[in-house]
């Protein structure tokens, strides 16, 4: 997809790309809502022009999910780092972390022991949500420097 190009900060790419992809998939449902029609019956739509248009959208999204990929790189780490300390996070929160004697529902008692305890999990998930701050602090402003990324003219008329 050849035309002018323009630079974009990677967040406008982003939402741009959101954008891309919902005109997509509603012009891939008008096709498939559409083509097989009663002979005879007038069409309510045009399915040829709507599959140019939905070729013209898959490329535009191609185009720019790859700038997207590339313009990421830069920053890729982060995002990788980002995503594992949620993860941390996610797997210390559901943790049993019952500790001590307790009666049951039967009339005994046990005893849990758990070795990574409450206030141990408590305190590594204020730190890791602290370092989760910090990175997506980094991947905001690295997403929203100006020209971060260069797409065709065409894929921003395509969004619009």
């Amino acid at each position: 997809m050849k035309s002018e190009t323009v630079g974009l900060s990677l967040s406008k790419a982003l939402k741009v790309k959101s954008r891309l992809a919902g005109r997509f998939s509603k012009v891939s449902s008008t096709i498939t809502a559409y083509n097989c029609t009663v002979d005879g019956r007038r069409a309510e739509v045009d399915v040829k022009e709507l599959d140019k248009q939905r070729s013209a959208l898959s490329a535009a999204l191609i185009d720019l999910k790859t700038a997207i990929y590339e313009a990421n790189k830069g920053i890729y780490l982060t995002i990788n780092q980002l995503a594992e300390k949620k993860g941390e996070i996610d797997f210390l929160n559901s943790l049993d972390t019952k500790h001590g004697t307790e009666s049951s529902y039967q009339g005994t008692t046990v005893t849990y022991v758990s070795a990574i305890q409450k206030q141990e999990v408590d305190k590594r998930v204020k730190q890791l949500e602290k370092e989760v701050d910090d990175l997506q602090d980094q991947i905001d402003q690295y997403n929203a420097l100006p020209e971060r990324i260069r797409i065709s003219q065409l894929v921003l008329e395509l969004a619009s």
